[in-house]
């Protein structure tokens, strides 16, 4: 790793080891998912001494803290320092020769039940913030509920899932993101993010662009989404069949003639007009994504909007859905971005 270009800081269990692991990293590889997925890194280290695989070796399940420090030079969008976040280890691997040793760690505690243990249970006549905060408290993590809307439940039941998996269902479900990193569980609301500014212009002609590809698809593609609910009611003594329903199509539709039709409990027609719209873009968000891989260190980070500009029908506004970088002997940083819906 070039040190006077990139540097690492980083706590193991709370301890600054910074000093002491540098002049053996030979890589670090990270990924920043924005929803759904783990945040990861992978720490290489050159063990020609044989110190790391013995009496140096870490511990699966300590945690790490890391950032890299980055000189004014090197570039990017007006930063120094790009912080990576709280994991804990979960693989140690060796290879060789020449001797090296591997961490990876995940952004998900490992010492949560998260992700490992399946679990049942219910909750009466609650709200989607109650159920997410039992989960965050019972995992011992912070909860950060950044949405307008409150989702209630007459009755809502997690049947041998995980509840990560439960959570993200919930989310799904209620048109939200999530997101485990930092200690903490995020819900939040992606709308917000599409509409923030944009913090670079990348085209086709850039000089850091190593290669792309981008997907322009109508598979699983709908013009418009219809939510319909039959209930019966009793009025005057007689029983009576109601159907609340309603249709929502986006100002500018996908050139596709689907539709996609839903069935769920509603107790209105905004609501049911809300749900539609929050149902379609969950099913028309990934209509055109594009990859970009880029030479060097940049730090973008998972949820902000970038253009793409002199890709022809591919231009436009797109948010970044992950980044993913190496650092080492060559760095590089990849994109996976997703082009932002107008109109819902």
């Amino acid at each position: 790793m070039d040190g006077r270009r990139i540097s690492t800081d980083i706590l193991y269990n709370n301890q600054t080891i910074s000093v002491d692991i540098d002049p053996f990293i030979t890589d670090v590889r990270f990924t920043d998912n924005f929803t759904g997925s783990a945040d990861t890194i992978s720490i290489s280290l050159g063990d020609r001494e044989r110190k790391w695989m013995n009496s140096w070796k870490p511990k699966k399940g300590a945690s790490l803290e890391a950032s890299l420090n980055i000189s004014p030079d090197w570039g990017s969008i007006n930063s120094s320092k790009r912080k990576l976040g709280y994991f804990e280890i979960d693989d140690i691997s060796i290879s060789g020769p020449s001797n090296k040793l591997t961490v990876d760690a995940t952004s998900i505690p490992q010492s949560s039940s998260l992700k490992g243990q399946k679990k049942t249970r219910s909750w009466e006549n609650t709200t989607f913030k109650k159920v997410a905060a039992d989960i965050a408290k019972q995992n011992k993590l912070k909860l950060y509920f950044s949405v307008e809307e409150n989702p209630s439940f007459d009755r809502v039941d997690q049947e041998s899932e995980t509840d990560l998996a439960f959570l993200m269902k919930l989310c799904n479900d209620s048109g939200f993101a999530l997101k485990v990193a930092n200690k903490s569980i995020s819900i939040f609301d992606e709308v917000k993010f599409e509409k923030e500014a944009i913090v670079d212009t990348i085209s086709r002609t850039d000089f850091r662009l190593i290669d792309y590809s981008g997907s322009d698809t109508l598979n699983n593609v709908y013009k418009s989404c219809k939510v319909t609910y039959t209930y019966t009611t009793t009025e005057n003594n007689k029983k009576k069949v109601k159907t609340i329903s309603a249709t929502f199509t986006p100002s500018r539709p996908p050139e596709s003639d689907r539709i996609l039709v839903v069935n769920e409990k509603v107790k209105s027609k905004a609501a049911a007009l809300n749900l539609a719209k929050k149902k379609l873009r969950a099913e028309n968000k990934n209509g055109t994504t594009f990859s970009l891989k880029l030479a060097g260190f940049l730090t973008y980070y998972a949820g902000q909007t970038i253009n793409l500009s002199g890709f022809g029908g591919f231009d436009g506004k797109y948010i970044i859905t992950s980044v993913s970088g190496s650092v080492g002997n060559s760095s590089e940083t990849n994109l996976e971005l997703r082009k932002c819906l107008e109109g819902y």
